[in-house]
């Protein structure tokens, strides 16, 4: 046999000539046509699969208990918007407040209200921000709640929130 004369020819001699050389080469192109393939599908699933809103437009309560008080309040949350953008309301010791920076993604929800809070004369306030922390499950939302500024320092709220549901046995829109 005559020996190879181009580089190509001398690379296809040493494979055929290392049986070890040949089985490294056969794994690595398996290895990188199973990477290449599982990449390809995990896209074209994404572009099938989306991450779904949870279904939370409408109108929920929670009997909420704040531990400055010693009292528990019913609050109320109304839920809209569509895609991640929630809109709404969410009531604190009863009084609404507007809902800002809401998401929701997958089974999990976020936002903030803000007020101010008042220490003797309506000169002496401060800023409060409330962040809710809410994962949907069957039917329920549960929800942490995180007091910021204000004139104390508060500890995390639990609570669980409750669709509100008319006679129709439907959710309130």
């Amino acid at each position: 046999m005559s020996e190879p004369k181009t580089r190509f020819d001398k690379f296809n001699h040493r494979i055929k000539n290392n049986p070890i050389l040949a089985s490294v080469i056969l794994l690595g192109t398996i290895v990188i046509a199973l990477s290449t393939f599982t990449n390809a599908a995990k896209n074209l699933l994404n572009l099938v699969i989306t991450e779904t809103r949870p279904d939370i437009n409408g109108e929920w309560e929670a009997d909420v208990a704040y531990d400055w008080l010693n009292d528990e309040y019913t609050e109320k949350f109304k839920f809209s918007g569509e895609g991640e953008n929630v809109n709404g309301t969410a009531s604190f010791l009863g009084l609404k407040r507007s809902i800002i920076e809401g998401t929701a993604k997958k089974n999990n929800l976020l936002f903030l209200t803000k007020s101010k809070e008042y220490l003797g004369d309506p000169g002496n306030s401060k800023s409060v921000l409330r962040r809710y922390r809410g994962k949907v499950l069957d039917g329920e939302i549960k929800f942490v709640l995180t007091i910021e500024g204000g004139f104390s320092e508060r500890v995390p709220i639990e609570f669980i929130a409750r669709r509100i549901y008319n006679t129709k046995n439907q959710s309130i829109n």
